[in-house]
């Protein structure tokens, strides 16, 4: 009881996005609703492009002084900036300018928040965690639609968290120098970055692929259903996961990082089959108290869309473990390999909405089975393994 209560703090932020995103959904419909989380998706991605996963580093490491990280995190977000800014006016402006300014914003507040955990400063992170959710609802109350209130909440967050950490800045602004500029080493972030960009890719695919066959509405089932039924283990999992990111850099072998990485999902499974087993039989009653809607679907359809939300949780959990393990490229690997044969079942075939549900939780729990199979692989056969 005393780790809940302590940890607690931890998670106020999801309650806080919860309360808002129902909110608007009851407010503005499901519509608006899917347009917020399909914006959300991208930018998020966007996001992870951007500063390659310095969050997650800076959680798991403690190879080098904060300030440290923070200038070379800072050099990598400003030059992944450069390169989608080019990219993008490349491409004829294919992505509109507030996702963005939306993915830049977030990369930058995931950043900062990480090095409060750090420091352990969990009441100040947890009120920056929860302060783009807050501004979200103000936003939305005064009447602006999803393109302004998403960047807007996390550029506010961002600017006063930048306000915050002046002073870390103003020591590695101090440090910086041509020779560490050019001596920053990114080689071993790149596979863990890539990995992290592809799987959220992976993630943001189904939103897109829902958006462009079936519109914002479906968009808005899909990402408030996850939010509804799925919330009370994403609450968990944002309570524990960093912690167990912190535990692990403390661990020296790499059969323990990955035993108590299962311990918690172990944890989690009376969690997981009564909520499915809530979605079975009442799902769309819980729904409807939410927000109406003419949709066609059935519970089958809602438990499709709760056990893949699941399955995608876990697998984004487990990118913290293979990068504390120096194995990012292995999961990129089997993510590529998930998405490429995806791409090639949904390539010009045409499905009805089960159909397509049916399609991501094949995908989903084909990817779970093959990174389980393989971290169990790596406890029996690779014991008392040294982290490279």
């Amino acid at each position: 009881m005393n780790s809940i209560v302590k940890n607690f703090p931890v998670i106020v932020h999801q309650l806080f996005f919860l309360f808002a995103q129902l909110l608007i959904l009851q407010l503005y419909g499901i519509g608006y609703s899917g347009s917020l989380a399909y914006i959300g998706a991208i930018s998020t991605f966007l996001a992870v492009l951007i500063n390659l996963r310095w969050d997650i580093e800076i959680m798991i490491s403690n190879s080098q002084s904060l300030y440290k990280s923070v200038l070379d995190a800072s050099l990598t977000i400003i030059l992944m900036i450069a390169i989608i800014f080019f990219l993008n006016k490349a491409i004829s402006n294919i992505l509109p300018m507030h996702i963005i300014l939306s993915a830049i914003a977030i990369s930058i507040h995931e950043l900062l928040v990480s090095i409060l955990f750090v420091q352990k400063k969990i009441y100040i992170y947890s009120f920056y965690r929860s302060l783009p959710a807050i501004v979200l609802i103000f936003l939305a109350l005064i009447g602006y639609g999803p393109n302004i209130i998403w960047p807007a909440s996390f550029l506010f967050s961002t600017f006063l968290l930048l306000i915050y950490f002046r002073n870390l800045f103003k020591k590695a602004i101090s440090e910086m120098s041509f020779n560490k500029i050019l001596n920053i080493n990114l080689t071993s972030k790149i596979s863990a970055a890539i990995t992290a960009s592809t799987f959220s890719f992976f993630s943001a695919f189904f939103v897109i692929a829902i958006n462009f066959y079936y519109g914002d509405e479906y968009v808005g089932l899909w990402s408030n259903t996850i939010r509804i039924f799925n919330s009370l283990i994403l609450f968990l999992l944002a309570a524990c996961l960093p912690f167990l990111l912190n535990t692990i850099r403390e661990q020296e072998f790499n059969t323990e990082k990955i035993k108590k990485f299962f311990y918690l999902w172990i944890l989690f499974l009376p969690v997981i089959v009564l909520s499915l087993i809530v979605v079975l039989n009442f799902g769309m009653q819980i729904f409807s108290t939410f927000k109406s809607f003419n949709l066609e679907i059935t519970n089958i359809d809602l438990s499709y869309i709760f056990l893949i939300g699941v399955a995608i949780s876990f697998i984004g959990s487990s990118q913290g473990l293979y990068q504390a393990l120096n194995e990012s490229i292995i999961l990129l690997v089997m993510i590529v390999s998930t998405a490429l044969i995806g791409l090639s079942i949904i390539y010009k075939n045409i499905y009805s909405f089960s159909g397509l549900l049916e399609v991501f939780f094949l995908l989903v729990l084909s990817l779970f089975l093959i990174i389980l199979a393989h971290l169990i692989y790596s406890i029996v056969f690779k014991a008392n393994k040294f982290n490279d």
